[in-house]
């Protein structure tokens, strides 16, 4: 019951990657939207949403986690675009399921931050939900089919309807008292939250550690980092993988090499590697994850483009697959990036922008279809700006991302409130270079010497009523 909760939000992650994957494959493999833009509405809806929910925060000052709700009108505009699927109005319906799945997504992954416990493990919470994300786009993918849209609109129905049970199961929980799931597992955040002192602005911040000697006080980098390497991430994330380029160079390759068309390949391997990630990320930091799969990925790609061959695609089929599988490792980290470096008030503006950055990305990649003359000339570019990117990435996580803790303790360092690693006082005789002598006579007193350089004196205790200074100071006394 204590993860029912957490259960509940992947779900439905799963369910708005279902609806992307189902856009995708009508995109990429059937080109038949061309005219649309469909993406572009769903990432307005996002951003207007985002800003109403700031705007809301602000005024209460404490999170109220209206997830859920939020959740549950994502799932009431998906089933809405189930139903005009059924109706064979595809149109309506891609523009009522970007809506649902953009609601979603914000939602989803703002809420797995937010329960995470500061023992460490929110990357790969975030990792894990991105990992159901990504199998729920593989999974749209598989069962999508243009001619049978009725079908299609079954499947999606059943799916958002049964989440639609959960969450109002879950809310059912709640009203009962069986479990909690509006607050935060991050006790000092939960009680900052409490106190409505989450959203105080850096002044107030900064004034709780004025003349205190065991902390320093430096410049905030908390925007520089997050629209910095915010933007870098984002855009690494999906040049990839919404690369027409690349995936028809997956999908031929695969033709040659297995002799079948296994068009959801590229999405599955992409949903394996974000499941390894969550994986690693239980047992490592992310900036050593990041580091070791961006070196990987480097190698990866200047081994595409030196073995590349027109009339043989097949030879590249093993690096694209290790590409791909590679791509969903580091696919976790601009997530976690938004979501832990933001500001408190702004987190999920931000995750916002990011996802509305990412559905630009998947409309403007549509334009490589038309590059058909020159596709090693086309290949080249996209290869060369996405080691840019991975190059630029590397380099950002390493200098700028802090060490995941506590949201507070975070949010703290990025403010520029930074801990001192004062020398602990020392009372052993071998840091003080001298013991305390006990029942000796002034005369009995002597050096001991351990080695060349440690020589240790000894000195009586004067505290003491029996030792021999006291005793003479009070004969003297009488």
């Amino acid at each position: 019951m204590l993860h029912s909760t957490l259960l509940s939000v992947l779900g439905c992650l799963w369910g708005s990657g279902l609806s992307l994957g189902y856009y995708l494959k009508s995109a990429f493999v059937y080109d038949n939207l061309w005219p649309h833009w469909y993406a572009l509405v769903g990432a307005l809806m996002v951003l207007l949403l985002a800003m109403g929910w700031t705007l809301r925060k602000r005024g209460k000052q404490r999170y109220s986690y209206d997830h859920y709700y939020i959740i549950f009108y994502g799932l009431l505009c998906s089933l809405l675009g189930s139903c005009f699927m059924l109706s064979r109005q595809l149109a309506v319906s891609y523009y009522f399921s970007f809506v649902g799945l953009g609601v979603i997504f914000v939602a989803g992954f703002s809420y797995v931050s937010l329960r995470s416990e500061a023992s460490g493990l929110r990357p790969a919470r975030i990792a894990l939900a991105n990992a159901c994300h990504a199998c729920g786009l593989a999974s749209g993918f598989v069962l999508f089919n243009e001619f049978e849209p009725q079908r299609c609109g079954l499947v999606t129905l059943s799916v958002n309807l049964l989440l639609l049970l959960g969450v109002c199961v879950n809310e059912l929980l709640q009203h009962l008292g069986t479990h909690n799931y509006k607050q935060s597992r991050d006790l000092v955040f939960q009680l900052l939250n409490e106190e409505r002192l989450v959203f105080l602005p850096r002044q107030a911040v900064l004034a709780q550690f004025v003349d205190r000697t065991d902390y320093q006080l430096l410049p905030s980098r908390q925007w520089l980092v997050l629209l910095l390497g915010g933007l870098v991430l984002v855009l690494q994330r999906c040049c990839l993988l919404h690369s027409p380029l690349h995936l028809q160079l997956m999908w031929s390759a695969t033709t040659g090499f297995v002799e079948r068309s296994q068009l959801y390949a590229p999405f599955a391997l992409y949903a394996a590697g974000c499941g390894l990630s969550a994986l690693l990320l239980l047992r490592y930091t992310p900036k050593l994850v990041y580091l070791l799969f961006g070196v990987i990925q480097l190698t990866l790609v200047t081994a595409l483009l030196c073995i590349y061959s027109e009339e043989q695609p097949e030879h590249s089929f093993l690096f694209l697959c290790l590409i791909y599988a590679s791509a969903g490792v580091l696919s976790s980290q601009a997530l976690h990036w938004l979501l832990e470096c933001s500001p408190f008030l702004y987190a999920e503006l931000s995750l916002a922008v990011g996802l509305a950055l990412q559905l630009g990305m998947l409309e403007g990649c549509k334009y490589e279809l038309r590059v058909e003359d020159e596709l090693w000339t086309a290949l080249l570019a996209s290869s060369l700006t996405y080691l840019g990117l991975t190059l630029l990435a590397i380099v950002l996580v390493l200098w700028l991302q802090p060490r995941t803790a506590s949201l507070v303790d975070v949010r703290n360092r990025l403010l520029g409130i930074r801990r001192l690693n004062l020398p602990a006082a020392q009372t052993q005789f071998w840091h003080t270079n001298h013991f305390l002598a006990h029942n000796k006579q002034p005369h009995e007193l002597q050096s001991v010497q351990l080695d060349k350089s440690r020589i240790f004196q000894q000195y009586p205790i004067s505290d003491s009523p029996n030792s021999p200074a006291n005793v003479n100071g009070k004969a003297d006394k009488c």
